[in-house]
């Protein structure tokens, strides 16, 4: 595959891949164009960027911008970002670019518009109920429910919902525009229940690559256990699904994909596993968080070279090649109270444990923690091993020689990373 003389709009913005690993992925393109929001958080990343490619600044006007990127000869579009996913698309619609189209972005974004297309297409999925304000909570939705935002990443104001009164009480609160959360709008949700598969997650995330009528599944990724409320805390590949299991999984991916209408790019589809049979959790339209790196080491395959070639229309087909052993990964959550990272303690020991091969520092002591219950990655703890079982044993001995002091309303806390870990998992 060459890319010659293509050029590649990538719509940037912060999300599921670092700014070094996204310019390393994208090596191969001939002078992509970076494509930043005015203002500082743009204007924060440019002189990166530049060193790379050429940046260009969105004026506001979509078609102003879509001509713009047109007369720069950009034959194809990506973003790893999330919240980017919108403009991507208006963008790629103005330059007439192969993206998703707006409407799929919608069904991608819009977790309600999501449940529908899938039911339209005849996927179960949970009872789900739009929330515009607390009169709308419905009187029929059974417990425990999921309460979330309509449109959000990173489990923000997301709540396990076990009393009718207690919900529509936080929907109120979460949807007051005068409110510290003001949220445009809550989906309600019957709680999916997952088979009992401890000491692993009872579900698993499918990673997928989308080329018009194409679908080719890269990968199924394992998960560690969900500590409440909703927070993932570590992922493994391969994963831990016999044969029949994964066979049912990427099927029921594959079926979602196309109900929402994706043609294009790289999409990480998470899934639970139920006593009915595999569902749908939901479906984000770029590559998920912290993915790259893992494949990278399991593997070898960039998938952020692929979704760029991809995206230029490149015969792409990701054959993986799984090395032997099990790679993983874990991310230290904080204490759902914690106001501040106060300290951390024993975390230049971890590298020299076996089977851990990294350590990556995400939150410094002193940083002050959000509120809204958004993740919150501490770090990002890599090794790998000879067998699931080997890597949680690694786990365990790593996570217990690291202790994180946090600020609380009832005054410092100190944990160790087991005992982070080890708070009692949930189900979703």
């Amino acid at each position: 595959m060459t890319a010659g003389d293509a050029r590649l709009a990538v719509v940037f913005g912060e999300g599921a891949v670092t700014l070094g690993d996204m310019l390393v992925g994208l090596s191969f393109c001939h002078d992509p164009i970076f494509v930043v929001a005015p203002g500082p958080d743009g204007a924060r990343y440019a002189a990166l960027l530049e060193s790379a490619g050429t940046v260009m600044t969105l004026t506001g006007d979509s078609h102003a911008d879509g001509r713009a990127l047109r007369a720069a000869g950009a034959s194809g579009m990506v973003t790893f970002s999330e919240r980017e996913l919108p403009v991507a698309a208006g963008l790629a619609a103005a330059a007439g670019l192969p993206f998703h189209s707006p409407q799929t972005v919608e069904r991608l974004t819009d977790k309600h518009l999501q449940r529908r297309a899938m039911r339209e297409h005849g996927i179960e999925t949970p009872a789900s109920w739009l929330l515009r304000g607390p009169a709308d909570w419905p009187r029929d939705v059974r417990l425990p429910a999921v309460l979330k935002p309509v449109r959000g990443e990173g489990s923000r104001n997301t709540h396990l919902v076990e009393d009718a009164a207690e919900g529509a009480a936080l929907a109120g609160r979460l949807l007051d525009p005068e409110g510290a959360a003001a949220e445009e709008g809550l989906v309600v949700e019957e709680c999916l229940t997952g088979v009992p598969s401890e000491p692993f997650g009872d579900y698993v995330s499918v990673e997928s690559a989308c080329a018009g009528d194409s679908i080719h599944t890269i990968g199924v990724t394992g998960k560690l256990p969900l500590l409440p409320p909703f927070r993932e805390n570590g992922q493994f590949f391969p994963d831990t699904l016999d044969d029949a299991l994964r066979a049912e999984v990427i099927e029921m991916t594959e079926r979602t994909l196309r109900a929402l209408g994706v043609r294009h790019g790289i999409t990480h589809t998470e899934v639970k596993i139920t006593d009915r049979g595999p569902r749908v959790i939901e479906v984000n339209g770029r590559i998920g968080g912290f993915i790259n790196e893992l494949y990278l080491r399991a593997t070898g395959m960039d998938l952020i070279e692929v979704a760029g070639r991809l995206a230029l229309g490149q015969d792409v087909e990701p054959a993986v090649r799984p090395r032997d052993g099990v790679f993983f990964q874990h991310y230290t959550r904080p204490l759902p109270e914690a106001t501040r990272v106060v300290a951390i303690e024993g975390a230049r020991s971890l590298t020299r444990i076996p089977g851990i091969t990294a350590r990556r520092q995400l939150v410094q002591p002193g940083t002050p923690l959000p509120g809204d219950g958004k993740a919150v990655y501490l770090d990002l703890l890599v090794g790998h091993a000879p067998s699931h079982r080997e890597m949680l044993a690694v786990l365990d001995h790593a996570l217990s020689g690291i202790g994180f002091t946090f600020d609380t309303p009832a005054g410092p806390v100190t944990r160790t990373g087991a005992e982070l870990r080890d708070r009692v998992p949930v189900h979703r």
